[in-house]
């Protein structure tokens, strides 16, 4: 075998492993980013341009639903409309800052239990942790490279984790399931520029990356083979995307290291929110300087101020949603190395001249089964309750079942 090849068997075997081994910890938290998943999906459903959306990205009939939308549809249809649905409102779950591991693995899980429907909830919960290990540790091999090249990660790594959710989930052989990863390596990519100017590309982007996953999964099942130096050759994909670093391995699971978020901007983005929620009645001031890691500032560098990874247009964001009555003239981004990549430090300098400092701590990774559940219900109250129960609980002889017929009537 050569050593490029090696590089996808190590990859599936990673991710594999990970599934089959996790931890009950693990388990419990593959629930509560379900949970999320799903609570984030039926909330942008009641949004009318977003409901829209998805049933046009699922016009086929089939088993599977568009969720929070009376419609069923065919397994990709249900993948790309429920991943952008997901996504939609930029809340969805965050890893390193910049990736979103959730929208390329539990639309995948779930259209494949709809149409299957022999699938039990310990599988579907260790395809979840399986899922999200491939995603975050090929971002972690990626950034900050991948982005300073000018490509979204969450495009570049969503097709491969689609992939690897759908081999986990229909119990590929491994054969098949390093195939669907070759396959799949062959359709990564995406543009950042879609989060630099306005538009919903960057909405619909990573859903059409998932599709190309799952696409690549189904053609392996049937017999296609991808190349060897797809993922780790010359021109592969570590190395036009990164410095040819290849994806790593932890005993931990990768999906204890999720974020998640309270505001519709950016990771990055949230620590600025936190800042200015900090002070509850802010003065007439002039100007505001925001003090974030480089990561964020290079990301939004060139982003107009309207686009969601403008760091100086998440400020203005979050003082019209705090301070309504505060209009600085000004506001001035600073790189700061000081700082982690989910921390901000915000300078306000008042009307007087006078300072005042803020400060804002983004990172959620620490939160506990019981903060997911609040979260959900915070999204979505009753329902999102008892999706966040019905996740947990997905281990239990009828939890699978249950689940669904939540999910079925969730709105």
């Amino acid at each position: 075998m050569s050593t490029v090849a090696e590089h996808l068997d190590a990859l599936w075997r990673t991710v594999h492993r990970q599934a089959a081994t996790a931890d009950p910890a693990a388990v419990d938290r593959a629930a509560g980013c379900l949970a999320v998943a799903l609570s984030e999906i039926v909330l942008s459903a009641r949004v009318p341009a977003h409901r829209a959306a998805a049933e046009a990205l699922a016009a086929a009939p089939g088993p599977c639903r568009i969720g929070g939308v009376d419609r069923h549809t065919d397994l990709t249809g249900a993948v790309t409309a429920n991943a952008y649905l997901m996504h939609a409102r930029l809340t969805d779950d965050s890893y390193r800052v910049a990736a979103h591991p959730g929208l390329a693995v539990v639309p995948v899980a779930l259209a494949v239990v709809e149409r299957d429907g022999v699938v039990s909830g310990e599988r579907l919960l260790r395809a979840v942790i399986g899922g999200y290990e491939c995603a975050c540790r090929l971002a972690e091999a990626l950034l900050p490279d991948v982005s300073r090249r000018g490509w979204r990660v969450t495009s570049v790594v969503a097709p491969l984790a689609a992939a690897a959710t759908y081999a986990l989930v229909t119990e590929m052989s491994e054969d098949d399931a390093v195939a669907a990863l070759a396959l799949a390596t062959g359709t990564v990519g995406g543009p950042l520029g879609v989060v630099a100017t306005g538009g919903d590309g960057w909405r619909l982007q990573p859903a059409l990356a998932v599709q190309a996953g799952v696409s690549a999964a189904i053609a392996a099942g049937a017999g296609l083979r991808g190349g060897d130096g797809a993922l780790a050759g010359p021109s592969g994909m570590y190395s036009l995307f990164g410095t040819g670093r290849p994806a790593g391995t932890s005993a931990r699971a990768a999906i204890h290291d999720v974020t998640f978020k309270r505001y519709p901007v950016a990771m990055y983005g949230q620590s600025i929110f936190e800042a200015f929620r900090s002070h509850p009645a802010l003065p007439a001031a002039r100007r505001v300087t925001v003090r974030v890691a480089p990561f964020a500032v290079d990301y939004g560098r060139d982003a107009a101020v309207d686009s969601i990874s403008s760091v100086e247009g998440i400020a203005r964001a979050a003082l019209r949603a705090f301070h309504p009555a505060v209009t600085p003239e000004a506001v001035e981004v600073v790189a700061d190395p000081a700082l982690p990549d989910l921390g901000a430090t915000v300078t306000v300098t008042l009307a007087d001249g006078a300072d005042l400092t803020l400060t804002g701590d983004g990172d959620t990774s620490a939160w506990r089964p019981a903060d997911l559940r609040a979260h959900c219900a915070d999204m979505l109250g009753d329902t999102g309750d008892a999706l966040a129960r019905a996740s947990a609980a997905l281990r239990a002889p009828t939890g699978l079942a249950d689940l669904a017929a939540l999910w079925r009537t969730a709105r």
